[in-house]
C-alpha cells in the first residue's frame, strides 16, 4: 500500500510539473518581445552596421519582430533576413525568458576600394565583392583598373604584404593594373611609380623594393626616379628623371 501510495504521489509531482512547465511556456509564449539588444563587432575598426540599420531589418515591413508574440518568433527567420545584407558576414539571434531579444552582427571587412570606371566595390577578406556605403566610408588601400575576380586573390595577397609592413604601408596608397597581368603601386610621396608586373613573388618584390628604399631612394630623395621596376629576378631597374621632367 504504501509502495502504491508513493507510486501515485511521484506521478502527481511529475504531472503537476509538466503542467506548471507547460503553463509557464504557454505564458512565454503570449508574450510580446519587451526588448532588442543590440552588439556589433565596431572594435573591428568597421561601421558599415549600427544598429538603426539592425532595427530596420528586423522590425521593418516583412518582419515586424515588435509585434510577433515569442511563440511565434521565428529566430532562423530573423538571421536568414540579417544575413541578406551585404555588410554583415554572420549574425546570431537569442532569446530568453525576459522577452528580450539579443543580435549579435559579425561585419563584413573591406581589404580595399576597387574602381573599374564601370563599378566600385570593396573587396573584403573573403574575394567577395560588397557596394559601398552610405553610413561608412572604409579607409582602405585604393585599387584601379579593369579588374577581374580572377585578380582577387592576388590582390589579396599584395595587401597583406603592405599592410603588414610599417615601411610600405607608409608609402604605398594605390594599385593599378594597366594591362593583363601587369599591376603598378602608386605613392604618397615623390613622382614615381612602381612596376611591381604580375601579382606573384610578393615576399622577393617587396624585398628587394625595401632594401632600395633603405640604400637608395633615402640618400637622392624620392623624386630622382621615375620609376622603379620589381619584374625582374634578383634586380631592381630603376629609371632616373630627366633634368627637365
Amino acid at each position: 500500500m504504501k509502495a502504491k501510495l508513493t507510486i501515485l504521489k511521484a506521478f502527481l509531482g511529475v504531472a503537476i510539473l509538466a503542467f506548471l512547465v507547460s503553463f509557464s511556456a504557454q505564458r512565454h509564449a503570449c508574450k510580446e518581445l519587451k526588448d532588442i539588444k543590440i552588439k556589433i563587432d565596431h572594435e573591428s575598426g568597421t561601421y558599415f552596421v549600427n544598429d538603426s540599420l539592425v532595427r530596420i531589418l528586423i522590425d521593418g515591413n516583412k518582419l515586424k519582430v515588435s509585434q510577433i508574440p515569442l511563440g511565434n518568433l521565428n529566430i532562423s527567420e530573423v538571421e536568414q533576413t540579417l544575413n541578406k545584407s551585404s555588410f554583415i558576414k554572420k549574425s546570431e539571434v537569442f532569446q530568453n525568458i525576459d522577452g528580450e531579444m539579443s543580435v549579435e552582427i559579425t561585419q563584413e571587412t573591406p581589404v580595399a576600394r576597387v574602381n573599374t570606371g564601370e563599378d566600385e566595390y570593396y573587396l573584403t577578406k573573403e574575394l567577395t565583392k560588397i557596394p559601398l556605403s552610405n553610413l561608412y566610408s572604409a579607409e582602405v588601400m585604393l585599387v584601379g583598373g579593369k579588374i577581374e575576380e580572377e585578380d582577387f586573390k592576388g590582390l589579396n595577397e599584395l595587401l597583406k604584404f603592405v599592410m603588414a609592413d610599417k615601411l610600405l604601408k607608409k608609402h604605398i596608397i594605390a594599385v593599378k593594373k594597366q594591362q593583363p597581368n601587369s599591376f603598378i603601386l602608386l605613392v604618397n610621396k615623390g613622382d614615381y611609380i612602381i612596376e611591381f608586373g604580375e601579382l606573384k613573388d610578393f615576399e622577393k618584390k617587396f624585398e628587394k623594393l625595401k632594401l632600395f628604399y633603405n640604400q637608395y631612394l633615402g640618400k637622392v630623395g624620392m623624386n630622382y626616379y621615375k620609376t622603379i621596376n620589381l619584374k625582374f629576378n634578383n634586380q631592381i631597374v630603376a629609371t632616373k628623371r630627366n633634368s627637365d621632367e
